[in-house]
């Protein structure tokens, strides 16, 4: 398998981890104290735009190997994404709480499954050589469909916040 991990995509991934961790912070400081819910967080609107495309920095290039490799793989990723698309809608109904538009913000409840999600991406990220040793299609297949779930997912589940927030916004009294 060629190596798909380049010094350049190491230090694009470095620099969105520190630009995350930047945006995080500010979240936390534009937090009113006694505002949200136990369970619950602020959270920028960039950083739920930026975050799917750093599920994708660590996993697309394992995920463009295994959809490169023949037609079956291109399928699972379609039905990957046929099965993150309602799961997607899903999550995001059930984490989004309300718009904080001073703070171009949005209250989301906390989920134990994003951090799960993202070890998961993370492993497989690491665990990429071993993704060129399964010679069994349908293994092969099934992971495609895994990584694909959970890249689309998130894009969804971004995406789907992003509406319910800019709804909320226009509908909002002007000052």
């Amino acid at each position: 398998m060629q190596n798909t991990s380049s010094p350049v995509l190491s230090y694009i991934l470095l620099a969105a981890v520190v630009a995350m961790s930047v945006l995080r912070r500010r979240s936390l400081a534009l937090t009113e104290a006694g505002s949200l819910l136990k369970g619950e967080r602020q959270r920028l609107t960039l950083i739920t735009v930026f975050d799917p495309f750093l599920g994708l920095l660590v996993v697309g290039p394992v995920l463009w190997h295994l959809m490169s490799r023949d037609l079956t793989h291109v399928v699972a990723f379609l039905v990957g994404a046929g099965v993150a698309l309602p799961f997607g809608v899903a999550r995001a109904n059930a984490m989004y709480v309300r718009a904080v538009p001073s703070a171009k913000s949005v209250v989301l409840r906390r989920s134990t499954i994003e951090y799960g999600l993202l070890g998961v991406l993370i492993a497989l990220r690491l665990a990429e050589s071993l993704v060129e040793r399964i010679h069994a299609p349908f293994i092969g297949s099934v992971l495609t469909a895994m990584i694909s779930l959970a890249v689309v997912e998130s894009f969804v589940r971004a995406g789907v916040i992003v509406q319910r927030y800019r709804s909320e916004v226009a509908l909002a009294p002007q000052a």
